[in-house]
């Protein structure tokens, strides 16, 4: 190689090295944040700092002059996280902010230095009031004591609203306000929320807060709950029991040379009261005749993963569904009966996010729909409907058609009964195959073993007859199944439906109750389809008891199946108040409901 060459790509490799290394030194960001943002003058605030990045050992921050406050260090935490082999960590900074005049306070120009270079933070601001923020009435109340006095702790249970919708979320928001030294991290026992379908949210960074003249620190937690049913409803006690310091002691013991030098605890358990909430039902007025029950505010959108296949090859059509509500109970959008498409539903999930105290995410369907002649075929626009809780109204989504181009593939014909037509035989004057009668048969006698009449014949060629009869069979019958749909989903639902059960059985524990009680409803409701071959797609409690009255099924049975769905559906939406013996119960009689079905002749 050249000397011009190699001093070249040297240049080149130093250049793109210190390009890379400047590249990985921006790989650091410095958070900055507030627990609030409005202060009185005898209050304080959070402030919190973070420096994350893919290094170790990254350098304090560097704070500027704050003249208007008094700043105190409350200390430091650390976190590493390795996700694909790539390792990044992370320090916060914590520090308490007492207000010296009051005003609007900008706090800008936090930074660390790193590898010669400087990395800024965001900008934030501080409001401070000069009487400080007004504590609501009932706040007060509850910090005052029977006699008059401060509470040294208390605690409250607060919702944001008490008079919501079914499956509408409400946020619960728990406080425990402590004004004096206590020992340990306090333990929490968790509030009762039967009829709820509750989702934790998280907890909040403890802050305080001035009421009745006497400083509190603040611990948080929220929690996403969905009422189930409506009527009134009541969300139990949470209690904290933590050890705060004695304040008097009877006696002092002569003998303890410390005295009350490291101080003494007792253990305290503080309750909150109970929240009762007046959930309403849905307004009946222009409700859909297809509602589904979804509640939230939602977006739909569909794709194919093809624009071009041939005749009976399958196309997945995705459909996801994103907003906020309770994205686990949000249900199919409606496929339309397509005489030029078999549907089969293939899988769904979702995707639950978390953001600003609001459930929310996305759900994900994927429909194989699969073509059954030529053409420019269309899938036409889906639809879901939903109850929107801020507008109070119902909506409607529709997807934008999807065009397909199906081709022929080859071999194809339109029809399978299609004529042969052989090649026609014409016995000419020149025939040399006719065989003149004789007048004298001779001996007819037999003369040696007749070999057809031996059983080593017979087996031997009976074999391959026996054989050949059942391919024919087993050719008839595939040819049943690919020509009729209907028969191949009868013949299947039974064996489908047992394969969903045993699944069920492996989950069948209080820990997966929500995905037990779906496996045994989807088993249900997909053997019921199939046997009847129609989509499962829509298909409620209220709606098979039509289907099966209409095929003279026998009212008991039909009784049995539609209890069995309505306890499925309710399960999956109030988990926490079934036990074990309830899910063991609910498989049993799954499993003797499916075999009763067995034994029923849907007629036609």
């Amino acid at each position: 190689m050249k000397p011009g060459i190699t001093i070249l790509l040297f240049v080149v490799t130093l250049g793109l090295g210190v390009t890379a290394t400047r590249v990985m030194g921006q790989d650091i960001n410095v958070a900055v944040s507030l627990d609030r943002d409005t202060i009185g003058l005898d209050e304080q605030a959070l402030l919190q700092v973070e420096v994350s990045g893919t290094e170790q050992n990254l350098p304090e921050p560097q704070m500027p002059t704050l003249s208007m406050f008094e700043i105190y260090s409350q200390g430091r935490s650390s976190n590493i996280s390795i996700v694909n082999g790539q390792m990044s960590s992370s320090v916060t900074y914590r520090f308490i902010l007492l207000p010296t005049k009051p005003g609007t306070f900008p706090i800008d120009r936090i930074a660390i230095v790193h590898k010669n270079r400087r990395y800024k933070g965001n900008k934030v601001e501080l409001t401070v009031l000069d009487q400080g923020i007004a504590t609501p009435p009932e706040l007060s109340e509850s910090a005052q004591g029977e006699d008059g006095q401060s509470r040294d702790y208390f605690m409250e249970a607060v919702v944001d609203n008490k008079n919501p919708y079914v499956n509408q979320q409400i946020t619960l928001t728990l406080k425990f306000y402590i004004a004096v030294q206590y020992y340990g991290s306090p333990e929490l026992t968790e509030p009762t929320t039967t009829g709820f379908w509750s989702e934790l949210l998280g907890n909040k960074a403890p802050y305080y807060q001035t009421i009745n003249g006497r400083n509190y620190r603040i611990i948080e937690r929220k929690y996403a709950l969905f009422p189930t049913q409506t009527g009134e409803l009541t969300i139990g006690r949470a209690a904290i029991t933590t050890t705060v310091a004695a304040k008097t002691r009877r006696y002092r013991d002569p003998f303890d040379v410390f005295g009350d030098v490291f101080g003494r605890g007792e253990d305290v358990t503080i309750r909150s009261q109970p929240v009762r909430i007046k959930v309403k039902p849905l307004p009946t007025e222009n409700r859909p005749t297809d509602f589904t029950g979804t509640i939230g505010d939602f977006s739909m959108s569909a794709s194919a993963n093809k624009a071009q296949v041939e005749v009976s090859q399958p196309v997945t059509v995705t459909i996801k569904i994103r907003g906020t509500g309770n994205i686990k109970s949000v249900a199919e959008p409606v496929i339309p009966e397509l005489p030029d498409f078999r549907v089969y539903r293939a899988s769904s999930n979702e995707n639950i996010t978390k953001f600003n105290d609001r459930i929310g995410g996305t759900k994900t369907y994927e429909e194989v729909f699969i073509p059954n002649r030529p053409g420019e075929l269309e899938i036409p626009s889906l639809s879901f409907n939903f109850f929107n809780p801020k507008t109070d109204r119902y909506q409607q989504l529709s997807t934008a058609p999807i065009k397909l181009a199906v081709v022929k593939p080859e071999g194809w014909v339109a029809s399978s009964d299609v004529p042969y037509a052989g090649p026609s035989v014409t016995i000419g004057s020149d025939a040399r195959d006719i065989v003149y009668i004789k007048k004298d048969i001779g001996d007819v006698q037999p003369r040696g073993r007749i070999i057809f009449a031996s059983p080593l014949y017979l087996v031997v060629n009976g074999i391959p007859v026996l054989a050949l009869l059942g391919m024919v069979l087993v050719r008839k019958r595939r040819e049943k199944m690919a020509g009729d749909v209907g028969y191949a989903r009868a013949r299947a639902a039974a064996r489908a439906a047992k394969k969903r059960l045993a699944k069920a059985r492996s989950i069948a524990r209080t820990e997966t109750t929500t995905e037990f009680f779906a496996e045994v409803y989807s088993a249900l409701v997909s053997y019921i389809a199939d046997k009847l071959n129609i989509s499962p797609h829509g298909l409620t409690t209220d709606r098979v008891k039509v289907l099966l009255e209409n095929k003279s099924v026998d009212e008991p049975i039909i009784e049995q199946l539609t209890n069995l769905m309505q306890k499925c559906d309710f399960a999956r939406y109030a988990s926490s108040s079934l036990s074990q013996d309830d899910i063991d119960e609910a498989l049993a009689s799954a499993e003797k409901v499916m075999v009763t079905l067995e034994g029923v002749r849907f007629e036609t």
